[in-house]
């Protein structure tokens, strides 16, 4: 019995100081981020005073729809744009797969330009059948850096991001317009910014890639927040010289899963194929979804 027993209590220590040793281990395999400096091109002061000066003499609802946003932005911007920070450091913590603190690799961003806003354009008038439609938003351009610990830049990117503001609609004697407030809206720019940020970084780190295949439906080994519902990934197929479209159809924390668009053949698409995820601005998203066929 006391030999059984000092057996067990042999294993159990076996086993916690293998788990003790593993778990520093796997900690140590998991890739390190520093958000480094999160920076303006232009002065913070620009985004009010540069060539938005002349929204002073329209009406008042004009004026504040069009500078309520970029008074945020000019708060976050003298902040050194804490707000987004916070969200970029959350977006990259998110997939479980790096961790964030000091030491390893350092990401610097620099917002390029910003631009756009206010309420979505009149239309011309319309007879009674008659149909326009427009909108509006904020388009802002940005560098983001990857540095290693020597100084070296070991990965970049340039990426725009567009964000609608507001849209309006008239069709058959009626109308209805969209819009959002100011804080509503930055809110919505630094998210988006901060997530493309993340996958830049994190798609050359660990890239995107099939892990499953079910029919027409493949398993992602990224998931929320940086795939969201409707995604496009693009995954090639065959010898590479072809690109087939899937749509993220659901995306948990860690995994999605994507479908494929059209009726194409996806019988040489593999586990551990890197696929390339499309920004929903960024043309690729757009891109030709069905095979072009010769007619007889």
């Amino acid at each position: 019995m006391h030999f059984r027993l000092w057996i067990r209590t042999l294993v159990l220590a076996v086993c916690g100081l293998t788990l003790a040793c593993a778990a520093p281990a796997q900690a140590q395999s998991a890739a390190r981020f520093t958000i480094g400096e999160i920076t303006s091109k232009e002065e913070c002061k620009y985004f009010l005073e540069s060539e938005y000066q002349h929204a002073a003499v329209a009406t008042p609802w004009l004026y504040a729809s069009k500078t309520s946003w970029r008074s945020w932005w000019v708060k976050d911007c003298v902040s050194r744009f804490q707000t987004m920070r916070s969200s970029l450091e959350a977006a990259l913590a998110s997939t479980g797969r790096f961790a964030v603190g000091p030491g390893g690799y350092r990401i610097s961003v620099t917002i390029q330009d910003v631009s756009g806003g206010g309420p979505a354009p009149a239309n011309p008038p319309v007879g009674d059948r008659g149909y326009a439609f427009s909108k509006t938003g904020i388009y802002t351009s940005f560098t983001v850096t990857v540095i290693d610990g020597s100084g070296r830049v070991i990965h970049g990117g340039l990426a725009t991001k567009t964000v609608e503001t507001g849209a309006r609609i008239n069709a058959d004697g009626s109308y209805a317009a969209t819009s959002m407030t100011g804080d509503a809206v930055y809110g919505v720019l630094q998210n988006e910014i901060a997530l493309a940020v993340a996958r830049i970084v994190a798609f050359k780190v660990v890239p995107l890639a099939v892990t499953d295949l079910d029919g027409d439906r493949i398993a992602l080994n990224y998931g929320a927040p940086l795939l969201k519902l409707g995604s496009s990934i693009n995954v090639p197929s065959g010898s590479g010289l072809r690109s087939l479209r899937y749509s993220v159809v659901s995306a948990a924390n860690g995994s999605a899963i994507a479908e494929v668009e059209g009726d194409v053949d996806t019988s040489s698409v593999r586990v551990g194929t890197v696929v390339t995820y499309a920004e929903e601005d960024d043309p690729a998203a757009n891109g030709r979804r069905y095979d072009r066929m010769k007619l007889p």
